[in-house]
């Protein structure tokens, strides 16, 4: 009786993601590349502030305490 349960319960799980996720359509409608490469014209890539401060400190660090690279490495 339980591989029944099962067996029905694995069938309306089944026919309820049917229903709910609309089938996939494997073809694009648009390229998108030239989309990327647009907002990749209009959105330069900028680095923070507090970037060149954390790679400013972590020098200062492997320069001061040259063991810590090791242990940098260890972390990575």
């Amino acid at each position: 009786m339980r591989g029944h349960m099962k067996e029905d319960d694995e069938r309306q799980i089944r026919e309820a993601l049917r229903q709910s996720v609309p089938p996939i359509d494997p073809e694009l409608r648009r390229d998108l590349w030239s989309a990327v490469l647009r907002k990749i014209d209009t959105h330069p890539a900028t680095i923070p502030w507090y970037d060149w401060a954390l790679i400013g400190a972590s020098c200062a660090v492997f320069v001061f305490f040259p063991q810590m690279i090791l242990v940098f490495a260890y972390h990575l």
